[in-house]
């Protein structure tokens, strides 16, 4: 089994909603699923939108890196999320990425662990923080409690509560 961090966020149609299903549904496939609290975050890029709601969720999988993707792929499609037809860094239902799986690294066309932007994400950082600070990033060796103190990404990260899910 392995352990894996993925990052989720939503900004549209009632984003809390959109994370707690998403997670049911993480939660009926895999093990061990823990969630970090929900932030409320600034987005990132130049598309006027709504703030997110972002969490970290943690879990345990005996998938390989591509199906974790396409099961993660397929969730957001039940959510109601067409790639194709949305604007990059736009507004969106369901957000969910791999941020780590265990310590592999891998680099092809269609996916990248570490996820290749996370350490320059504060919205990924924190909640990543709170779930699993001595953690260390495969790449630089730094754990994301370092990660963080060194981020320099000036958007606002607010957490939500203070609410644990785990499943």
């Amino acid at each position: 089994m392995t352990r894996c961090l993925i990052s989720i966020g939503s900004n549209q149609n009632e984003p809390q909603n959109q994370i707690e299903s998403a997670f049911d549904r993480l939660g009926q496939i895999f093990e061990q699923v823990e969630m970090s609290d929900l932030y409320i975050t600034e987005p990132v890029g130049n598309v006027q939108q709504e703030a997110f709601l972002n969490a970290i969720i943690s879990l345990k999988t005996k998938s390989t890196p591509r199906q974790l993707l396409k099961q993660l792929l397929d969730i957001e499609r039940l959510a109601g999320r067409n790639r194709s037809n949305e604007i990059p860094n736009g507004p969106r239902n369901l957000d969910l990425d791999i941020i780590l799986f265990g310590k592999e690294i891998l680099e092809t066309d269609s996916l990248v662990i570490p996820h290749p932007r996370f350490r320059e994400r504060r919205f990924v950082l924190a909640p990543m923080s709170t779930i699993a600070p001595e953690l260390l990033d495969p790449v630089s060796q730094k754990t994301i409690a370092q990660l963080l103190l060194e981020c320099s990404d000036p958007s606002w990260v607010k957490p939500l509560n203070n609410e644990f899910f785990a499943v």
